[in-house]
């Protein structure tokens, strides 16, 4: 899992994995002070993500699908922080990471 908390992680993550979703990177370009992105990658687990998010996989914003890769907005404080789990819509992605954004 790659966890993005700061502008140059996320630049490095732009060029050094050419097959993240650039178009959803870029839009949180401006926002890296206010969210901290957490990128599903293969063998990555639900309880994986909860444990180092310190929170459950629930209470969403929204979840959408976009560029092949699920986006699930998470706002975590009154000022606005809060985290993004981007979560590849593949089949080697965990079928219950899957199953929550689909049914969202």
């Amino acid at each position: 899992m790659l966890i993005l908390t700061c502008g140059e992680a996320l630049a490095y993550a732009q060029t050094s994995y050419p097959s993240l979703p650039q178009p959803i990177l870029r839009r949180y370009a401006d926002l890296i002070d206010l969210a901290w992105l957490f990128v599903i990658q293969p063998g990555d687990r639900v309880d994986h993500l909860q444990s180092l998010r310190g929170r459950p996989f629930e209470g969403w914003e929204f979840i959408e699908l976009s560029n092949g890769w699920f986006e699930a907005v998470f706002v975590l404080s009154d000022d606005g922080f809060g985290h993004v789990v981007l979560i590849p819509n593949q089949p080697t992605t965990d079928p219950d990471l899957l199953a929550f954004c689909r049914a969202a």
